[in-house]
């Protein structure tokens, strides 16, 4: 098997020999460049990703082409195809100037590409004519079958190869093989693991196109499906879409624009967002393009904007991702279809044509210069206290609501962290009973999970205020095919949602303090009285014989004990004033500093190491919140003036956090004031409230 010479030419440049370049033009456009035009959906990490990727992914293709067994001749074709395909996604930038100034259209690549192609330095050989036009038709259609096969392009796209499969003598070419090995290069140079999935569709494609079929457009409800795919796959229900756009008069409009044009990018750039949202988008694209004229509507604009690297991992950008959806949410599929689209004055839709004739258009939201300084500022306090306080100033300047837990890019992080803590949950299933089940703050759906294993005939529902909340949970309901429900609810007030005396089991896990540290009830925060009030909101809608089952943050009884800290981390002690200057729940003390130990009392001594635990990726959101509120008999006395007789207290228990001692011995000891070592207070309590009958 001969070694490509495109690989040879390759190997030679990263081995320091840039003569090559002299002649391999295609080389050279590829290496020399400053463009990263890669589809992002499949980018790890962008701070990570290589300085020359095109290049990369071109020398993958071609290492699975020197592999085939095929042809020598059907192989130099598909290499020529392989090594010219990218080049519209790179050159340096007085090189794509004058692509742009002949105008070649970048923005397509795959038509940009046969461009620079067409018009490469070399001689016109007349003898090799059929050869180069077949390789210039190659990389006009390459990764169109991909792309068809995906919903993004139209089938007639490709019918230039059936003209020239039906003009063309050339009997040496098995133009069947040609496209199913090109297509393998193309898809697996991705992906191998996507080109096992896609490989049989692409030899249906393939055997259509090699038998001359031309009337293979997807019909609109199936191409639609295609282009939602990853968010199907993501449990988002397409059995819907052609109710909502019959319900919305929206489907004829939506089909009359998909007919004309061909989409790039648009999982990439859409996949994240709801189909609602997917419609609104295209509805307000449709506004702002010229019907008689647009071929081709990219996303790459908007795919480049959306994500964002978050803990050294690529992300779709929340801040933009929400304030979009907030934009999209001011406007009716009526109004876009009939009507005025609402104006704001700090985000819009942004077209950009590509080309004169407005053939090609790029699309993305653009945001006010102020806007886009505040999502930067977010950005940065992610790491700081200064978060809460900037997610704030960003839903206000957007003139949205935030939910009272919202996370914002620290979600997937917090729902992770949920789905961890289960060995404690186990404990809550054995006390819940009935038919009906809710779980408060249902975060990552674990709770949910457990009392569906453990009560199989009960109904479950999770309740959350947070729309991300409520919204990656219905996706999982689906995606996994859960049978519990899940609900958007407040649960300070829950008869407004949910029937009174009509539930069995009420869980709350973990929540209570945060909704002491989050909600402003009565205008303040830390407020014991929103404690009173998620108790008589449950007690509502709790029948008798039901049960409410709290596991949260507890403080000691013995509130003037202190403990003495001392840290074998040298950064700890800088750790300790800076929670103490950002720490939101009260006003912590430090009784006695040393240069490596502190003295606090102990509920602060406390409420401290719960936050020096997390470490630092936690911090910001740590010292936004008190774990421990009631001291056990404030607990029992709020239970009974809240509940008051009906409220039979069947299980009262406090204890430590099995294992926390041993994971805090590492970092610190803590002593009391005498320096004698102690056992640590309880920190945790489990209750259980049963309503008895009238």
């Amino acid at each position: 098997m001969r070694r490509l010479q495109s690989l040879e030419a390759i190997e030679k440049l990263k081995n320091g020999d840039r003569h090559v370049l002299r002649h391999a033009e295609w080389l050279k456009y590829l290496f020399l460049t400053e463009e990263k035009n890669v589809n992002l959906e499949r980018v790890p990490s962008l701070e990570k990703m290589p300085s020359n990727p095109v290049l990369l992914y071109v020398e993958k293709t071609l290492c699975i082409l020197e592999q085939a067994d095929i042809p020598e001749r059907e192989k130099t074709i598909i290499e020529e195809v392989l090594v010219w395909s990218e080049t519209a996604k790179c050159g340096q930038p007085h090189k794509r100037k004058e692509w742009r100034d002949k105008g070649f259209q970048l923005a397509i690549h795959n038509i940009g590409s046969a461009q620079i192609y067409a018009n490469r330095s070399r001689p016109f050989l007349p003898e090799r004519q059929d050869t180069e036009e077949l390789v210039y038709l190659l990389i006009l259609t390459h990764g169109l079958v991909g792309q068809y096969i995906r919903g993004e392009s139209r089938y007639r796209q490709l019918e230039p190869l059936i003209d020239w499969m039906e003009a063309s003598r050339q009997a040496d070419i098995d133009m069947k093989r040609v496209l199913y090995v090109l297509n393998k290069c193309i898809i697996a140079g991705v992906s191998a693991a996507l080109w096992e999935s896609v490989k049989h569709d692409v030899s249906g494609v393939v055997a259509q196109l090699s038998e001359g079929e031309r009337k293979r457009e997807l019909p609109f409800a199936e191409r639609l499906k295609k282009l939602r795919q990853q968010a199907i796959d993501m449990g988002e229900n397409g059995s819907r879409y052609e109710q909502y756009l019959t319900k919305h008069s929206a489907e004829n409009a939506l089909r009359r624009l998909f007919g004309q044009v061909d989409l790039w990018y648009v999982e990439s750039a859409l996949s994240s967002f709801s189909f609602e949202e997917f419609v609104k988008i295209f509805l307000l694209i449709r506004r702002f393009v010229n019907p008689l004229s647009v071929r081709h509507i990219s996303f790459e604009p908007l795919m480049k904007d959306i994500y964002r690297d978050y803990q050294g991992v690529r992300h779709t950008n929340i801040y933009k991702k929400r304030i979009i959806e907030a934009y999209l949410k001011e406007m009716s599929v009526t109004d876009l279809l009939h009507g005025e689209a609402p104006v704001n004055e700090h985000v819009s839709l942004a077209v950009q044509p590509f080309d004169a004739a407005s053939e090609i258009i790029g699309v993305t939201f653009s945001f006010s210069k102020a806007g886009l300084k505040l999502i930067e500022f977010c950005q940065e306090a992610e790491k700081s206290p200064l978060y809460e306080r900037a997610i704030v100033l960003l839903y206000d300047f957007f003139e949205f609501r935030k939910d009272s837990f919202d996370r914002l890019q620290n979600e997937q992080a917090y729902l992770s962290d949920m789905n961890g803590a289960e060995d404690y949950k186990k404990k809550i299933a054995d006390y819940a009973v009935g038919e009906k089940m809710l779980d408060i703050g249902a975060g990552g759906g674990v709770m949910l999970d457990l009392l569906t294993e453990y009560h199989p005939e009960a109904e479950v529902i999770g309740i959350d205020l947070s729309v991300n909340v409520i919204e990656e949970l219905q996706k999982r309901k689906v995606r996994e095919h859960k049978p519990w429900k899940v609900k958007q609810a407040d649960a300070l007030d829950l008869p407004e949602y949910i029937e009174k005396e009509s539930v069995d089991t009420i869980v709350f896990s973990s929540i209570l303090h945060e909704l002491f540290s989050y909600v402003p009830y009565e205008g303040r925060k830390f407020n014991h009285r929103v404690i009173s009030q998620a108790l008589k909101s449950a007690f509502e809608v709790l029948r008798p014989k039901g049960r409410i089952i709290i596991r949260d943050g507890i403080m000691t009884g013995d509130k003037d004990a202190v403990r003495r800290i001392r840290f074998k981390d040298p950064d700890g002690m800088a750790f300790l004033k800076r929670y103490v200057r950002d720490f939101k729940g009260r006003q912590v003390q430090i009784l006695e500093m040393e240069k490596d130990a502190a003295t606090l009392y102990v509920n602060d001594a406390m409420e401290f190491l719960y936050t020096y635990t997390w470490g630092e990726e936690a911090y910001p959101h740590e010292v936004q919140e008190q774990f421990g509120y009631f001291t056990p008999s404030e607990f029992r006395a709020c239970i009974e003036k809240e509940l008051g007789g009906r409220a039979n207290v069947l299980v009262f228990e406090h204890y430590l956090q099995k294992g926390y001692e041993e994971y805090l011995s590492p970092k610190v000891d803590v002593t009391d004031q005498n320096g004698e070592t102690v056992s640590l207070p309880d920190s945790t309590c489990f209750i259980v409230i049963e309503k008895k009958h009238r």
